[in-house]
């Protein structure tokens, strides 16, 4: 407050509150910036862009929450980098995940001549979940996929369309719910 017997000045007031609304400002861009952190750290992306998260079930019971992210657009592109996310809602074995992998994959694509190799590489990525934990797929390159589970990474599998070929379980039109996959890739 003022002294009554000074002269009142207001210049120094208005650098006064200028200085305020500058670090205001600050304070918010800095807090902004903090949200979207989580999203970048989670996906391995420097700009991720969710397209579409579905919630995956058997039988009704609920299995795993997967969302998609792509690399700074928002549509669905096998060439652009992209971030699969799946949250297990239950826990499953890293066998479990494996044989599951390795079934779909044949189904998908039959057979092939090089998919030992390819399910190998993936196996070696797994690991047993509980309900709560997160698997994400991070892929920059068409034939590079690298897991991640809770923010730590199991693996960098390098594999001649490895992008496509395992993210297929999950966004084929041909996948077990093709529903799914089209809302999954924002559709």
């Amino acid at each position: 407050m003022p002294d009554p017997g000074q002269p009142h000045d207001t210049k120094s007031l208005w650098r006064s509150h200028r200085s305020a609304m500058v670090s205001f400002a600050l304070g918010l861009a800095v807090l902004l910036s903090s949200l979207s952190t989580p999203a970048t750290a989670d996906t391995g992306l420097q700009s991720p862009i969710k397209l579409g998260e579905v919630t995956f079930r058997w039988f009704g019971l609920p299995l795993y929450d997967a969302s998609l992210f792509a690399e700074g657009q928002e549509r669905f592109d096998w060439q652009t980098p992209m971030a699969l996310k799946l949250s297990y809602r239950r826990g499953f074995t890293r066998m479990q995940l494996t044989k599951a992998t390795a079934a779909e994959l044949t189904r998908l694509e039959g057979p092939r001549a090089d998919q030992d190799r390819l399910l190998a590489k993936l196996e070696r990525c797994f690991r047993d979940v509980a309900a709560g934990d997160s698997f994400v797929a991070t892929t920059r390159d068409p034939n590079q996929v690298a897991l991640y589970l809770n923010g730590r990474q199991t693996c960098d599998v390098r594999h001649a369309e490895a992008r496509k070929r395992f993210l297929n379980i999950w966004l084929s039109p041909n996948s077990r719910s093709a529903r799914l996959s089209s809302q999954l890739r924002g559709n």
